[in-house]
């Protein structure tokens, strides 16, 4: 939900492999994951049930449509099994307010919308669109602290003992870095926080049965709301949460962006359909719900702390304290054969193997992060080459139909209603459909580097989703070790506070449909995990290992390239590139006899070429043509370090520049400033009067350092009437650059006479000046010398 990724994507199952970390994260002295009870009798309840259905939004833009749809979803089943509209109120975006506060997003069913650059025009045929809020029968009110608040001080204080509140939440959250226990829901512009939560939670009757039901990102953290000030749950507050305290719920993954039909609270409202219980259903989603969510319970989280602090005073690991009692608990197998059962069936649904130890499961746990990242990493790749790809066709199209030209202006796109943005789309679809197959060759790579994207993007999602699978089971095994425990040696005290909470959170909407969960359809499995790990193979891309740019023009018409050949901006270690003896200037034509001719197309050549394979690419260097031999490489997951900034007291790497002006021995052993530069630089020029004061006060040279061409450094140099460095240099292909770290102007570095870095500095204020050890400059009293040639 409010997950930034970039796909981001959220990786925290290296913590997985200490044993409890996931349940118990942010417990402090507690702790919490989930398990499975199996209870043979709803518990009977006099009162009435009442309901809170949340969804803040936050803002606008991310108030996504598919929560309000399962608030929608919720009212619904709860006013068919009885509950009166009445005693239901609903705290969603700005409330009642008709300003638009929510996103939605116009489903296109064109099958030929992949063909559009979604970085251009794709974009723009599908925009998001702002709506007001509404429930039919049902006022809106804003989820805002001081709403519910309000709420809370008066309905809130007329529940009685027996009644049933639900606080059902669908919406984004916030981790709390600093303190896991504490985390937040995002409500309209602002956020409630466990604390707070607890606090309203707290002015009920506290004979009045609170059950949560969270499907927000990190919403395990609520679970520490169940407590209050004595040592173990009371239950009159227990939940149901969609994932940890440390992890993302769906919502946060890209494959999910814009779908209503899935997650942890679609998932919980099917089975509840069918099943009415709410301990029934959570079951079945462990089974059903194919994405990385990690459901658990309020019982679920007590018995983790209970497990976590029972192996620490007995100064044992937490892994093998559970394992120990895992191993008891199998030799009575039929006693758990619903668990046993339940695991089989995660482990069949998600191709994974079925555990009997938490020891059983570190392998998979360490591997799936690597596996998903590797995965996606190629999935990225692949999307590049098949958006750059799609341009290039694209602005093909757009050339030899102009037509299109003015009907495609963003000014005019903007002007349009939905359904003329809908017909528009399938207008130009109908056209570029039709160009794209003309140019066979082409369309076979785009449709190639499509397959490719989505089946690494696929499979990476499927090695998330089976780390979710893989922390549900841990959930299971966790729960098999902490009751049999609490059964062997756990307080009168401690198997009341846990039999409370099962209680607690035993609440039935309507009669089932079906006897159990196992009753109902069993969901498709996923491939096995071997197949998957052979499909990496197929989706690997080849690797050349250089940053490039294209050619500038002038330099295209010097040398007579095609629009294709590109410059070497940096060639990294180890990389093919240094084996085939690529440098950082190098113009890459392409292969003998097919030059490059497309933008970007040096990308996609290499990541189809055969790994280990030499070939041939035609270059240019220093004007002269060259061939080398390639032999591409599999992409790396994480890239090679480029240099950063040179440390104070080492070695300075050498000046690869050429000289503009001044001197013509760079290497003579004398201490220099190096002053990186540009001509558009306002605040370089800003610092040349104290460049040149210090200069001549230390007597150091300074050398001028730029990656303009010599055209537009002679320009200015010739029109520039202020005092300027005498020796100027030009790092074209910004080898200098990259070795020294620059990564913004002006950037200044003092290299001593024998060659070592005594200072570095990166951006100049004039309050401050050069941060020089021993340097002050006094600006009114100190006269800065000419230094035009």
């Amino acid at each position: 939900m409010s997950f930034p990724r970039s796909r981001v994507r959220h990786r925290v199952a290296r913590a997985l492999l200490v044993v409890l970390v996931g349940l118990c994260a942010g417990c402090g002295s507690r702790a919490a994951r989930f398990p499975l009870h199996v209870i043979d009798a709803v518990v009977p309840r006099e009162g009435r049930t009442y309901a809170i259905l949340v969804n803040g939004g936050g803002r606008p833009e991310t108030n996504y449509q598919s929560h309000l749809q399962h608030v929608k979803g919720v009212l619904g089943l709860l006013e068919t099994n009885g509950v009166r509209a009445a005693d239901i109120v609903i705290f969603s975006g700005d409330g009642a307010n008709p300003a638009a506060d929510l996103a939605t997003r116009e489903r296109f069913t064109e099958p030929d919308f992949w063909l559009l650059p979604q970085t251009t025009v794709g974009s723009t045929l599908h925009p998001l669109t702002l709506v007001d809020s509404a429930v039919d029968g049902m006022t809106l009110r804003p989820a805002r602290k001081d709403a519910m608040r309000a709420w809370f001080a008066t309905d809130g204080v007329r529940l009685r003992r027996g009644d049933t509140l639900l606080f059902y939440v669908t919406d984004h959250g916030r981790k709390n870095g600093a303190d896991l226990a504490n985390n937040s829901i995002v409500l309209w512009g602002e956020e409630l926080s466990v604390t707070e939560l607890h606090d309203l939670f707290a002015q009920l009757d506290p004979r009045v049965r609170v059950v949560m039901v969270m499907s927000q990102c990190y919403a395990g953290s609520f679970a520490h709301a169940i407590f209050n000030d004595a040592a173990l749950p009371p239950g009159d507050v227990c939940g149901y949460f969609a994932t940890t305290a440390d992890r993302p719920a769906y919502g946060c993954y890209p494959e999910n962006r814009g779908k209503d039909g899935v997650g942890h609270s679609y998932e919980l409202l099917n089975a509840l359909d069918s099943l009415a219980r709410l301990p029934e259903a959570e079951h079945r989603i462990l089974v059903t719900d194919r994405t990385p969510d990690v459901p658990n319970t309020s019982a679920d989280f007590f018995l983790g702390q209970l497990l976590q602090e029972k192996a620490k005073a007995q100064g044992t690991e937490a892994a093998a304290f559970a394992d120990a009692l895992l191993a008891e608990a199998w030799q009575n197998r039929a006693t758990w054969e619903p668990e046993i059962r339940l695991l089989d069936r995660i482990g069949h649904t998600f191709g994974t193997f079925s555990p009997r130890s938490l020891g059983e499961l570190e392998d998979e746990a360490r591997a799936l992060p690597d596996f998903s990242k590797q995965l996606d990493t190629y999935a990225e790749r692949w999307r590049e080459a098949l958006e750059s790809l799609r341009l290039e066709n694209f602005q093909r199209f757009v050339e030899a139909h102009p037509e299109w030209h003015d009907r495609l202006a963003p000014e005019a796109l903007k002007a349009l209603s939905s359904d003329e943005l809908r017909a528009t789309a399938a207008a130009l679809l109908a056209e570029l459909m039709p160009f794209s197959q003309s140019d066979a060759p082409r369309y076979a790579r785009l449709l190639s580097l499509r397959q490719k994207a989505d089946e690494a993007s696929a499979a990476s999602y499927r090695a998330e989703v089976r780390l979710g699978s893989v922390l549900r089971m841990r959930i299971i095994l966790i729960s098999v070790a902490g009751r049999l425990y609490l059964a062997r040696a756990g307080t009168p005290d401690e198997r009341a506070a846990y039999e409370r909470l099962v209680a607690c959170e035993d609440l039935s909407v309507g009669k089932p449909l079906v006897a159990s969960a196992a009753d109902l359809p069993a969901p498709d499995p996923f491939p096995p995990l071997a197949e998957e790990q052979q499909l990496v193979q197929t989706v690997m891309p080849a690797w050349m290992g250089i940053r490039y740019q294209p050619v500038a023009e002038a330099q295209r018409q010097k040398y007579g390239t095609e629009t294709g050949a590109v410059a070497v901006v940096t060639v990294y270690p180890d990389s093919p590139a240094v084996a085939a003896g690529l440098e950082a200037g190098d113009i890459i034509l392409g292969p003998p006899g097919k030059p490059f001719v497309e933008p970007n197309q040096v990308r996609e050549w290499t990541m189809r070429s055969e790994l280990g394979v030499p070939e041939r690419l035609r270059i240019l260097r220093d004007a002269r043509p060259l061939q080398i031999t390639l032999r591409p490489a599999p992409y790396p997951v994480e890239m090679p370090k480029l240099p950063g900034p040179p440390v104070v007291g080492s070695l300075a790497p050498p000046l690869k520049v050429e000289l503009f002006r001044g001197t013509k021995h760079l290497a003579d052993g004398k201490p220099r400033l190096l002053f990186f530069w540009a001509t558009w630089c306002t605040i370089c020029k800003s610092a040349l009067p104290e460049v040149l004061a210090f200069s001549q006060a230390r007597n150091v040279e300074v050398v001028a350092i730029t990656d303009e061409d010599r055209d537009t450094l002679g320009g200015f140099l010739r029109d520039f009437q202020a005092p300027f460095p005498s020796i100027v240099a030009v790092d074209a292909h910004r080898v200098t650059f990259q070795s020294y770290g620059v990564s913004g102007f002006p950037t200044f570095v003092l290299v001593d006479g024998d060659g070592a870095v005594r200072s570095y500095q990166t951006g100049y204020q004039r309050q401050t000046g050069l941060t020089i050890d021993g340097w002050h400059w006094d600006q009114a009293s100190q006269h800065v010398p000419s230094t035009r040639p």
